[in-house]
This record gives structure tokens, C-alpha cells and sequence, in this order.
């Protein structure tokens, strides 16, 4: 009994070692005194945007990332939360999600004096937004309204073009939306009903393709670049992946999930970024941090390391040469962590 208890404390301070000899570490800060929940880079990865709760967004000069500056800021939210930014390709124009308030869609050319074009308010709650490739669609992840497909051809009056109702009775309620290569079909997080897919090659006349009902509450979701595969955070269940080859019969085939440090923190797997080389996910976890999991053999993933940010990670991307990933921290602000070293 007594070498039993010996092993089981070896293997517990292995799995804490692991902890405090992190390759991540933070290279620059900025407290943006307000609770941040995501971040989204421009292209050339010198400016992030950065939600900042009811006070809408700071644009934040990354390029020294060793001393990140505020250059800009958008304030004039009515009160509502944001929740998501995306950019069109030109980068001169932000498609805000704004929970109660649904969509603004503000001019971004001139960072120090950003102004709003038009908006849209849906009938529920924007959480998420993803713009079609030639930047004339906005799909809307509105939470107990479903998926909602904007015409933003024109930014200064948007048009409600397409939608799909999920079953917010049973808890349906959308966080996330991303899109095929071909934008045919849209990946959904929807919260207690799992990875929802949808046919979405007709906006006007959207249809259901497939479901994976998880264990959790969904609220991320990424897609391998042959989109065999769909890796989704599940809230208290952790990271979950998810076959999708055959999208009408979606199927887990992998599992990861992080145990909270002590009694006192929640584990709660938040949003997530896939590596360039899909060998990775990055998960904000929460009380946990920034946590990087392996995810190259699909079927297992492993912890890999973490960087506890001091305060609760909700949001996170990539650098595009996976050197570099940004964290929305919500009583913080941005952190940016140097993960070049990882394996």
C-alpha cells in the first residue's frame, strides 16, 4: 500500500512539473481596463482587435509585441457586449458582434477615429460572425435565433437575407459559425445540442445536414483544411473531435479534457485556435490559461503545456507562423505568449 501511494504521488508531481516549466511565456501585456473575451489580428499581424465587454473594442499596435500600444478604440455600443470581430479583406471595415444590439459594422481605415456605417439588430443575441470570402455575406451566430445570413454588399444597410432556427427550446443556441472552403456548409457551435452542420449553399433556403450532440456546452469550433474533422470546445467537457468526412453522421473520435488546478478554479474550455499545421489546438481554458494540446493523432490528444495568464482566458489566436499566440484575458486585456518553443 504504502509504494502505491509513493507511485501515485511520483506521477502527480510529474503532471505539476509539467506546469511550472512552461515554453510559453508572455512577451508583452496591455491592460485594456475592461473584460476582454476575444482578438482578432489584421493580415499583416501589426494591429489586434480587441473586445473589451460593454465598451466595445481597442485596436491595439502589436508590432513590437514586446510593448503592445493602443491606438484606437471603439466606444459606442449602446451598452451592448461585443462579443466577436471579423474584418473584411481591406481591412477598413469591422463586422461587430453585439449580443443584444446584433451587428454594427464600423469604419476601421482611421484607427484613431473609428465610426460607425450601419447595423443590423437581429432578433437574438450576436455572439459570432463570419464574412463570406468576397465580403458581401455576414453570417451571424445569434444564439437563441440560430444562424442569420446578412447582405452587407452595402455596409451602410445591411439585409437579412437567410436564417435558420435551431432548437433553442432544447438549449440550441448558437455561439460560433465557420464556413467550407466552398462556403456550402456551416460549421456550427450550438451550445448544449453540440457541432450542428448545415447546408448553407443557398442562403435563402438553409437546411440542416448533420448533428453531434456532445456532452458539454459548445461553444468553438475550428475545421481541419480537408474537413474530415471538426475540433470544438465543450465548455466543462473539455475539447472534442469530431469526424465530419461524412457530414450527415458526424462521429467523436477524440477527447481531451483539463483538470482544474484546485478546488477554487473552474476548467471551462472557452474558444480555441488550430495550428497552421493542424498538429496543435490552443484552447483559452479559462482559470487554466492558455493551454496547447497535440492533437496529431486525433484519436488521443495530449497536454503539451500552458501558460497561466493570471486571470481568466477566454479568447485566443494565432500568429500565422504559429510563433505567437494572443489572448483575450477578461480582467486584463491582451497577452501575448512566445510558443515558438513548443514541440
Amino acid at each position: 500500500m504504502k509504494q502505491k501511494h509513493i507511485f501515485q504521488l511520483f506521477f502527480i508531481s510529474l503532471f505539476f512539473t509539467e506546469f511550472l516549466l512552461a515554453n510559453m511565456p508572455i512577451i508583452g501585456q496591455i491592460d485594456t481596463d475592461h473584460y476582454s473575451e476575444q482578438v482578432t489580428l489584421n493580415s499583416a499581424e501589426t494591429k489586434a482587435f480587441i473586445t473589451n465587454y460593454s465598451s466595445g473594442f481597442d485596436i491595439i499596435d502589436i508590432s513590437n509585441p514586446s510593448n503592445p500600444t493602443k491606438i484606437g478604440a471603439f466606444t459606442d455600443t449602446n451598452g451592448g457586449r461585443v462579443f466577436d470581430i471579423a474584418l473584411n479583406s481591406s481591412e477598413t471595415i469591422a463586422y461587430v458582434a453585439l449580443d443584444q444590439d446584433g451587428i454594427v459594422i464600423v469604419d476601421i481605415s482611421d484607427p484613431s477615429n473609428v465610426t460607425i456605417l450601419g447595423s443590423y439588430n437581429t432578433n437574438g443575441r450576436a455572439r459570432g460572425v463570419t464574412l463570406s470570402d468576397d465580403g458581401t455575406k455576414l453570417f451571424v451566430a445569434d444564439y437563441f435565433d440560430g444562424l442569420v445570413v446578412l447582405d452587407v454588399t452595402n455596409p451602410n444597410t445591411p439585409i437579412k437575407i437567410g436564417h435558420y432556427v435551431t432548437d433553442y427550446q432544447n438549449n440550441g443556441k448558437v455561439w460560433d459559425v465557420v464556413l467550407s472552403e466552398d462556403e456550402s456548409k456551416a460549421y456550427l457551435a450550438d451550445h448544449s445540442k453540440g457541432l450542428l452542420i448545415l447546408d448553407v449553399s443557398d442562403v435563402t433556403s438553409i437546411s440542416k445536414i448533420g448533428q453531434y450532440d456532445t456532452n458539454g456546452t459548445t461553444l468553438d469550433v475550428a475545421i481541419s483544411s480537408d474537413e474530415t474533422k471538426a475540433y470544438v470546445t465543450d465548455y466543462d467537457n473539455g475539447l472534442v473531435v469530431i469526424d465530419i468526412s461524412n457530414p450527415v453522421l458526424p462521429t467523436k473520435i477524440g477527447h481531451f479534457i483539463m483538470p482544474p488546478i484546485d478546488s477554487e478554479e473552474y476548467s471551462w474550455a472557452w474558444r480555441l485556435k488550430l495550428s497552421s499545421d493542424e498538429s496543435k489546438v490552443f484552447i483559452a481554458y479559462r482559470d487554466n490559461g492558455l493551454v496547447a494540446v497535440d492533437v496529431s493523432n486525433p484519436s488521443a490528444p495530449t497536454f503539451i503545456d500552458k501558460q497561466s495568464t493570471g486571470v481568466y482566458t477566454f479568447g485566443v489566436t494565432l500568429s500565422s507562423d504559429n510563433t505567437k499566440a494572443y489572448t483575450a484575458d477578461y480582467y486584463r486585456g491582451l497577452s501575448i505568449i512566445d510558443i515558438s518553443a513548443l514541440p
